[in-house]
Formats: C-alpha cells, sequence, structure tokens
C-alpha cells in the first residue's frame, strides 16, 4: 500500500526507469556506496553505512515481481539529494559479518534453515 499524498517521502527518480513518481523501495545492495558514509550499514555487526543504494517505483516493482528489478543506476550518496551512478560503477563489497549475528536473524534475512 502507497501513499502518494505524503510529500515527506521523497527518494528522487527511480533506478530503473527514472521517473520520480511513487518511488518507495529501497534495495539495499552488496557494493560500496561512491560517498562513504550515505547508504546502509549495520548496527549488529558493526557494518558502516557505506553500503550502496537503489530505489525503485512502485510500477518497476510491482512490474519484475517475484524477480530483482533490472537495475540501471544507484543512488550516488543520500537518495533524495546525492544523484546517480551506473550500476556497473559500482566497486567494492559491503557485506554483514555474519558471526556477529545470531543464526536465527541469519535464517529470517537470508531464507536459510536456522
Amino acid at each position: 500500500m502507497t501513499n502518494d499524498d505524503d510529500e515527506t517521502t521523497d527518494l528522487g527518480p527511480c533506478c530503473v526507469c527514472e521517473g520520480t513518481d511513487a518511488v518507495h523501495s529501497i534495495v539495499m545492495l552488496h557494493q560500496k556506496a561512491p560517498i562513504a558514509g550515505r547508504g546502509w550499514g549495520c548496527v549488529v555487526c558493526g557494518l558502516a553505512s557505506d553500503g550502496a543504494l537503489a530505489v525503485v517505483c512502485d510500477a518497476c516493482a510491482e512490474a519484475c515481481a517475484p524477480e530483482f528489478p533490472p537495475l540501471r543506476f544507484a543512488c550516488r550518496g543520500y537518495p533524495a539529494a546525492d544523484g546517480r551512478v551506473p550500476i556497473a560503477s559500482l566497486t567494492g563489497t559491503h557485506d554483514h559479518d555474519r558471526s556477529q549475528h545470531p543464526v536465527e536473524d541469519y535464517a529470517v534475512e537470508y531464507g536459510a534453515d536456522a
């Protein structure tokens, strides 16, 4: 369910189609963000907020379901403020330290058996 009347949600253009209507989904990628400190991280394992993000509009997310959207771009930093870069330009690996996560968390996040 989306709320298109909520003007506080501005994630910038979709990383698939570049449209700006109903961009609500945030995708955490396993590469480094171009601007350190402006991506996703994890307080459980101490992972810095350096992970790249992508945002996807409702139409692209629905059209691609259940597959992962064919991303063309990633957020350079903060989704609404820092622009986009080609997805192929992302470098480095950004992932959780699974030794710091309880087995139960791993099972929920990755769909694995505990």
